[in-house]
């Protein structure tokens, strides 16, 4: 069966060797493999504000990436209004941060409806659609209207919040009804699932049937948990191939035989970052001994610089480093690194490996693969510690960790304390847990259990008679 997938954007061959967020590296491992094609935006505009746009496409691999230039108003209020200043917020939890404009959603209509018509150009009668992330809610149902019949199904990367969050969002239905279109809806977790379920029963009118499909009018979609993996034989690899680079060795060396904590993330509100800053600034304070032992490390690439509220954290991330720097630093020791730049998947690796304790402190996040790297790059003689917030859907699976509460910077810093001196064996015990389960939930399973489901779902559902909400 014909595959199809499509998301916000299309991460070009050339730009591979950046760190360009988990969705981007899933789909390209996946694209390579399987022979599907991913359509998204390119990031260039067309000339007009037409629904004819302009496309490109290049194969990688044994698969296809199809690149749309979309118009340029419209783009910009799809995805720095209606996708980052008001979805996204709503979905972490922060409807404080939430900003909002009518014209926001017309826009949103309209970069959905004009990928529908370039994805409906290029499926056939056998096609197999798989819509990502919450940038296209509305896809699936503009595929219909183009007359598409086959199996379509959506996958959300972020957390579902609980409805009464979700309701801040003003137009939340007529954007979420749409998901009825769509014959398996995918989760990162069980309680994203819930949560779902418990806003479509209650806001869409939806009837449950059984635990997980909801029946809308005459629409029945299934409901599934789908975690996302990651390569973990990549990870392994590249961290013993490049550990004793020259980039590695140099910054080994800058250590003064001290131990490094290491954070990897986008500069995003939702990942806890003044936070984790706050915690270590802690530890420093009740753990004086530790000032010229421990370096953190904390890489952090720019993200969403148009929306306020990026830049607004980035400032502040900007001073704490500062700050932290001035009071604890020295002539031969830095304190706290704190990077704004993308490294190579493989040159992360090694500095996973490198590093006594990664730390993933996001205060809300769908799963967080920088978790699931970490642990699949540790020395297994030797490995770190992985100290991962309760609120990341990774912790789920990595029980393993030193799960804490983000929210809680005493119990932040007495974490960091502990992984930092764990005995080996309890290293090795915990690091051991984590990647059986990592191995048993690696990308190429994810992956194929999405799209298995998505063909069950398609053939045992019924059929499509009606896609929209009354």
């Amino acid at each position: 069966m014909d595959t199809i997938l499509v998301s916000n954007r299309v991460a070009e061959p050339s730009r591979t060797g950046a760190v360009s967020g988990g969705l981007a590296a899933v789909l390209l491992s996946a694209v390579r493999t399987s022979g599907a094609t991913w359509i998204g935006a390119s990031g260039k505009f067309a000339p007009a504000e037409d629904a004819h746009v302009p496309t490109h496409s290049k194969k990688l691999g044994a698969g296809t990436l199809t690149m749309v230039d979309l118009p340029v108003t419209d783009y910009r209020r799809f995805y720095n209004g209606m996708a980052n200043a008001a979805l996204w917020p709503v979905l972490h939890y922060r409807a404080d941060l939430l900003r909002y404009e009518p014209e926001f959603v017309a826009s949103y209509r309209a970069i959905n409806q004009i990928m529908a018509n370039v994805v409906a150009d290029r499926a056939r009668r056998n096609s197999l659609i798989w819509v990502h992330d919450y940038h296209y809610f509305m896809l699936g149902e503009f595929l219909r209207e183009r007359g598409f019949a086959g199996p379509i199904g959506f996958f959300l990367h972020t957390p579902f919040p609980t409805k009464s969050v979700l309701i801040c969002l003003p137009e939340h239905r007529t954007v979420l009804k749409a998901l009825a279109a769509y014959d398996l809806i995918g989760f990162q977790t069980d309680e994203d699932l819930l949560r779902f379920r418990d806003y479509a029963t209650t806001k869409l009118l939806a009837t449950l049937i059984g635990q997980t499909e909801l029946q809308f009018g005459d629409r029945r979609v299934k409901l599934g948990v789908f975690p996302v993996g990651i390569d973990v034989d990549f990870f392994a690899g590249s961290a013993r191939k490049n550990v004793d680079s020259n980039k590695i060795n140099r910054i080994k060396r800058g250590l003064h035989h001290g131990k490094m904590v290491i954070g990897v993330d986008r500069l995003d509100y939702s990942k806890g970052l003044p936070e984790r800053f706050a915690a270590y600034e802690r530890f420093l304070t009740i753990y004086p001994d530790e000032r010229k032992r421990v370096s953190f490390l904390q890489i952090t690439p720019p993200t969403r610089s148009a929306v306020d509220s990026y830049r607004r954290v980035r400032a502040e991330l900007a001073g704490h480093a500062g700050d932290i720097n001035a009071r604890f630093g020295d002539v031969d020791w830095m304190v706290l690194r704190y990077i704004n730049e993308s490294f190579p998947p493989d040159q992360l690796a090694a500095l996973y490996r490198v590093s006594k304790v990664g730390c993933v402190t996001p205060l809300r996040d769908g799963m967080n693969l920088v978790a699931k790297e970490y642990v699949a790059s540790q020395d297994p003689d030797d490995p770190g510690v992985l100290v991962l917030s309760k609120f990341a859907g990774a912790a789920k699976e990595l029980n393993a960790a030193l799960v804490v509460n983000p929210y809680d910077i005493g119990e932040l810093a007495q974490a960091l304390y502990r992984a930092l001196y764990m005995d080996r064996v309890e290293r090795i015990e915990r690091w051991s847990a984590m990647m059986k389960t990592l191995r048993g939930g690696n990308i190429n399973r994810w992956y194929d259990g999405f799209i298995d489901s998505l063909h069950e779902s398609a053939t045992s559902l019924l059929p499509t008679a009606s896609y929209s909400v009354a």
